[in-house]
C-alpha cells in the first residue's frame, strides 16, 4: 500500500520544539499546535497520517485519535530520563494501543531520518512467517534473549518471547543490541541495533507470551575509516558550497557544539564574492543565538559529509538568516569505494532468492564497485531489510555467471513517476559483495574503466614496442640506462611490462585510443604494500590539452588505486623543471596539504655509471654493516619523531615491514623481484647514518626509483657524519655493481649532493614527490577536473619538448 504522507499534526507546548519538528519533515504539510485540545479540532477538520505528541495524558489522547484518525501513525516524544512519561506510555501499551516512541534528545536531522523511517515502516510490506523456523537472538542490558519471529518487514519485526517476562522490562524506545534472525540455523539478517516500539502480553494455545514490536535502521553505516580531511582554501570552500547548492543538498545549522536544536535552511544561496561572501537563507525555525555567535553548518554530498564553523550575521524573527561562509570545511567519506554506472553495452544482472519470502528475483544493477552494488526493488511487495544476508548469482557482460554473497547495507526510497495512490513503492538497496573471484574483479574494473572514459582501455596486451614508440614521440626523458634509438627497446622492459600490468594487482597500464590511433598512456605501480605510484604518463605531441587525454588517464590511474581496498596512499612524482606537472600538481599538493594525510618532499636525482671494476678507495671509511631488527625499530621511531608518519606508512617503514617481506612474496608470485636492503654506520649510542637500498626487476619504474637508495642522517653536525655518508654511498655503489646494475642511483636531500658529487655521481635534476591518503582521492580528482575545465577554453600551449609526470 502507498501511504499519502502529506498531512502531519505536531502537538508540543514548546514553540522551538514545534519548529524543529516541522523542519524535520520538509516534504510534508505540517500543522503545529500547542495543546491536545487544539489538536482535536484540527483532526476533526483534516485527518492526518502522522501525529507527534508528548506523553502526558497519552491514554486519553490515543482514545481520541482512535476515534477520529484510526489509521494515523502515532509517535510520542519522551525523554529516557522522564519516569512519569515512560510510565504513562507503559500503561497505554498495556491497554493495547499501538504507537512509537522517540527520544526527546534527538537532534533535527536525527528526528527527520527517524520519522521518515517510521513512515516507511508504516507503509512497507511485511510477511507473517511460521514461528518455528525463524529464531531471533539479541541482547538487552547485556542479557541474552531468544525469541520466535511472528512477522518480518523491511523496517521491523514482531517477536514472541517466552512467558515469565514483563512488558516493563522492555520499555518503548529501549535498544536491543546485536539482533540476528536465523532460519534453519543460517543467519539471514543481522543488525547492530533495534528499538522496541511496543511490548504487550498475548495469549495463544500454548499460554501467555510477550510480544515485542521492534524497528531497525535503514542503513548500517560503519564509522569513517580515516579522520576527516580539512579544506582550508577560501576559494575551494566557496566553490564546494556553490556546488552543494546546485545539487540541492540539504543544509543544516545549529549553535556551536550544541545539537539540541538543528534547523534546516530553506532556499539557501551564496551572495557576494571575493573575501566576504555570505550564505542567505530562510530558517525553518528560530535559532536561539545572537548576531556574532558561532554556528555549525553541515551538509552531505556525493557520499561525503561536510561540516564547518560560521558566524551568524542576521537572525531575524521572521526566519531570515545570514551566515558567513565557514573558514574551513571538514570532509569525511561515508563510502570507502567509488561507485560507477555500467554503460548500456556492459550491463550486470543480479539473480537471487529473496531471503524472507523465498521468491526468485532478477534485477539489473544500478551502480556498482568491486565491493558492492545497488539495485531497485518494490518495498510494498518485497522484503529486503538492511542487514539481510543471502547468496546470489551475478551475470557478467560477457555472458559468464558467477556466484557471490550479498549483505544489504542500506535501503532508501527512490523517486517514482507513479501517480499518487499507486501501489508501487520503489526503493534502492545498497549491498556489499563478497566471495568474488579475481576474474570477476577484473570484469568489474574493465566496466569501471569504460564507464569513466570509453576511449581508455587496458594496455597490458598492447605490444610494448607501440608504447615505447609513443613515449619516444612524446619526448619523454627517460633514465639514461634506457636511451631512445632506432633499435627495439630492451627485452627486459617488455617482459616486466607484461608481468606487472597483466596481473592488475601489482599495477595497471592504461592507453587512450581515438580514431587517430594511440594518443596517450599512463601506468600505475604498487611500489609498496599500501602505495600506488602514478607514473609514465605520455601524450602524443599535437594533442590539445582541452581534449583532456592527460586528465582522463591521470584520474583513472588514481581511481584504480582507490578501488583496491588495501591501497592506502597514492604517490605522484615529477621533475621540478617540467612546467606542466610542476605547476598543476604542485598547486594541488600545496592547496590540499593535510598534516597526517599528505606528504610533499623534494629530492635530487643522482646517478653514477658503473664500470666493470671498482676503483680503489682513496682512504679508509667507517665500517658498514647490514641492518637488523633493532635498526628497523630505530628507523620507524626516528621518522615518527620527525613527523613523517605518512612516509612510515606509505613506504613500508614500520618495524615489521622494513625488509619488504610481504611485498617481496607478492612480486615473487608473478616472477618478479622486489626487495630492500638496509645498511648502517654505527655511532656511540645510535646509528650515524642509514641507507635504504631498494631492489627490483629492471623496468618496474623507468627512472629506476625501485633500484635507488635513500639516506637517513639524524645529526649532520656530528664530526663523523660526513664520513658515515661517504661509507654508505660506497656500500650502495658496490651493492649495485654486485647486482649487475649499469648505474647506481641516489635519491637524496640537497645537503648530500656535494658528498655524492665527490663520489662521482652526476646531478640529473631536482624532483618533487607528493603522497596522499585515499580519503583525499575524490577531492583531488574534483580539483584536477577543475584545472582541465579552466584550460578547456584557453588556446593550447606549445608543450612539445615537455614530458608529463614521471
Amino acid at each position: 500500500m502507498n501511504i499519502p504522507v502529506r498531512d502531519v499534526l505536531v502537538v508540543h507546548p514548546n514553540a522551538g520544539r514545534r519548529a524543529a519538528l516541522a523542519s524535520a519533515l520538509p516534504s510534508h504539510r505540517v500543522v503545529a499546535v500547542e495543546s491536545k485540545t487544539e489538536a482535536a479540532f484540527k483532526m476533526a477538520a483534516a485527518t492526518p497520517v502522522l501525529i507527534i505528541a508528548p506523553p502526558d495524558d497519552a491514554r486519553l489522547f490515543l482514545r481520541q485519535v482512535a476515534h477520529v484518525a484510526p489509521n494515523a501513525l502515532r509517535v510520542f516524544l519522551c525523554s529516557q530520563s522522564d519516569p512519569v512519561g515512560l510510565a504513562e506510555l507503559m500503561r497505554s501499551a498495556a491497554e493495547g494501543h499501538v504507537f512509537s516512541v522517540l527520544d526527546e534528545a534527538l537532534s533535527g536531522p536525527e528526528l527527520g531520518r527517524t520519522l521518515a523511517h517510521l513512515l516507511q515502516h508504516f507503509g512497507s510490506a511485511s510477511l507473517t512467517v511460521g514461528a518455528a523456523p525463524y529464531t531471533a537472538h539479541f541482547y538487552l542490558e547485556e542479557q541474552a534473549h531468544v525469541a520466535q519471529c511472528l512477522e518480518i518487514g523491511n523496517f521491523g519485526a514482531s517477536l514472541l518471547l517466552p512467558e515469565g517476562l514483563s512488558p516493563a522490562a522492555f520499555p518503548p524506545g529501549s535498544g536491543l543490541e546485536g539482533l540476528s534472525i536465523e532460519r534453519a540455523g543460517q543467519t539471514i539478517f543481522q543488525a547492530p541495533w533495534a528499538h522496541v516500539q511496543r511490548a504487550q502480553q498475548v495469549h495463544d494455545q500454548f499460554g501467555p507470551h510477550l510480544q515485542l514490536d521492534v524497528s531497525w535502521a535503514t542503513a548500517m553505516h560503519p564509522p569513517p575509516p580515516a579522520p576527516g580531511v580539512t579544506m582550508e582554501d577560501p576559494a575551494e570552500v566557496q566553490a564546494t558550497l556553490r556546488k552543494a547548492l546546485r545539487r540541492d543538498s540539504i543544509m543544516w545549522v545549529q549553535r556551536a557544539n550544541d545539537p539540541s536544536v538543528q534547523l534546516r535552511l530553506e532556499s539557501p544561496s551564496v551572495d557576494g564574492a571575493g573575501e566576504m561572501p555570505v550564505l542567505r537563507c530562510q530558517s525553518s525555525g528560530l535559532l536561539e543565538a545572537g548576531v556574532g555567535d558561532e554556528v555549525d553548518l553541515f551538509f552531505e554530498m556525493g557520499g561525503q559529509s561536510y561540516s564547518g564553523v560560521s558566524l551568524l550575521l542576521v537572525n531575524a524573527p521572521d526566519g531570515q538568516m545570514v551566515v558567513g561562509l565557514p573558514r574551513s570545511l571538514v570532509i569525511r567519506n561515508w563510502r570507502s569505494l567509488p561507485r560507477f554506472k555500467p554503460v548500456p553495452s556492459q550491463r550486470f544482472l543480479l539473480s537471487f532468492q529473496a531471503p524472507i519470502t523465498g521468491q526468485p528475483t532478477t534485477r539489473p544493477v544500478l551502480d556498482m564497485s568491486v565491493g558492492g552494488l545497488s539495485f531497485a526493488f518494490d518495498a510494498s511487495r518485497e522484503i529486503l531489510p538492511a542487514g539481510s544476508r543471502f547468496g546470489a548469482s551475478l551475470l557478467l557482460p560477457d555472458g559468464r555467471t558467477t556466484n557471490c554473497q550479498l549483505e544489504v547495507r542500506s535501503i532508501q526510497a527512490m523517486h517514482s513517476e507513479a501517480q499518487p495512490g499507486a501501489d508501487l513503492r520503489p526503493f534502492r538497496a545498497g549491498v556489499r559483495l563478497s566471495e568474488l573471484s579475481s576474474d570477476v574483479h577484473a570484469a568489474i574494473l574493465q566496466s569501471f574503466i569504460s564507464a569513466r572514459c570509453q576511449a581508455v582501455s587496458e594496455g597490458h596486451e598492447l605490444p610494448f614496442e607501440r608504447i615505447w614508440q609513443l613515449m619516444e614521440e612524446a619526448r619523454y626523458r627517460f633514465h639514461p640506462d634506457y636511451p631512445f634509438n632506432s633499435e627495439p627497446p630492451p627485452a627486459v622492459l617488455g617482459d616486466t611490462h607484461r608481468k606487472v600490468y597483466s596481473t592488475g594487482d601489482l599495477g595497471r597500464c592504461l592507453v587512450y585510443t581515438s580514431d587517430k590511433g594511440l594518443q596517450g598512456q599512463i601506468a600505475a605501480l604498487r611500489i609498496h604494500s599500501r602505495t600506488w605510484l602514478v607514473q609514465h604518463l605520455a601524450v602524443r605531441p599535437g594533442v590539445r590539452r582541452n581534449e583532456q587525454v592527460s586528465y582522463e588517464l591521470s584520474n583513472l590511474a588514481v581511481e584504480l588505486g582507490e578501488v583496491q581496498q588495501d591501497i592506502e596512499f597514492i604517490r605522484y612524482s615529477w621533475r621540478k623543471d617540467n612546467r606542466w606537472p610542476s605547476r598543476r600538481i604542485g598547486w594541488l599538493a600545496r592547496a590540499l596539504e593535510t598534516p597526517g594525510l599528505s606528504f610533499l618532499r623534494h629530492f635530487a636525482y643522482m646517478r653514477m655509471p658503473l664500470t666493470s671494476e671498482a676503483p680503489p678507495l682513496a682512504r679508509e671509511l667507517p665500517r658498514v654493516r647490514d641492518g637488523v631488527r633493532t635498526d628497523f625499530v630505530w628507523i620507524e621511531l626516528y621518522l615518527r619523531d620527525r613527523g613523517d608518519l605518512v612516509r612510515v606508512l606509505s613506504e613500508d617503514l614500520l618495524t615489521d615491514e622494513v625488509d619488504l617481506g610481504a611485498l617481496r612474496e607478492r612480486y615473487r608470485a608473478h616472477g618478479l623481484h622486489r626487495n630492500r636492503r638496509v645498511f648502517v654506520v654505527d655511532g656511540d649510542y645510535s646509528p650515524l647514518a642509514v641507507a635504504l637500498c631498494e631492489e627490483s626487476t629492471p623496468g618496474l619504474n623507468l627512472l629506476e626509483k625501485t633500484n635507488a637508495f635513500w639516506l637517513l642522517v639524524p645529526n649532520r653536525n656530528h664530526p663523523r657524519a660526513r664520513e658515515a655518508v661517504q661509507a654508505l654511498i660506497q656500500r650502495c655503489v658496490d651493492h649495485a655493481r654486485e647486482r649487475g646494475r649499469p648505474s647506481a642511483i641516489g635519491l637524496v636531500d640537497e645537503e648530500d649532493i656535494d658528498v655524492l658529487t665527490e663520489a662521482g655521481f652526476e646531478n640529473l635534476g631536482r624532483f618533487s614527490e607528493w603522497i596522499f591518503h585515499r580519503s583525499m582521492v575524490r577531492r583531488v580528482c574534483e580539483l584536477w577536473r577543475s584545472v582541465f575545465e579552466r584550460l578547456g577554453g584557453a588556446p593550447a600551449p606549445d608543450w612539445s619538448g615537455e614530458e608529463s609526470i614521471e
